[in-house]
């Protein structure tokens, strides 16, 4: 399965904690190790209402993943 701007998923804290987040990209090259953007719904919505852009947080890929109810892409 391959994560794409929009999408529900869920990233794993370093404390083991599981987070629902909304990914603003796929899978790319950070720094020294793959990445994710992702950001939280409520930024996501506040983002589609007032047409921002949002900056979002880089997560290690390999902490995320999929969830089960994708959330509306706005371009």
């Amino acid at each position: 399965m391959q994560i794409k701007r929009g999408d529900v998923v869920t990233v794993r804290t370093a404390f083991g904690d599981l987070l629902e987040r909304v990914a603003l990209s796929g899978v790319e090259m950070g720094r020294d190790f793959p990445v994710v953007w992702v950001c939280s719904r409520d930024e996501w919505e506040a983002r589609s209402e007032a047409g921002n852009e949002l900056e979002g947080l880089p997560w290690p890929a390999e902490d995320v993943h999929l969830a089960d109810h994708p959330v509306e892409a706005h371009a």
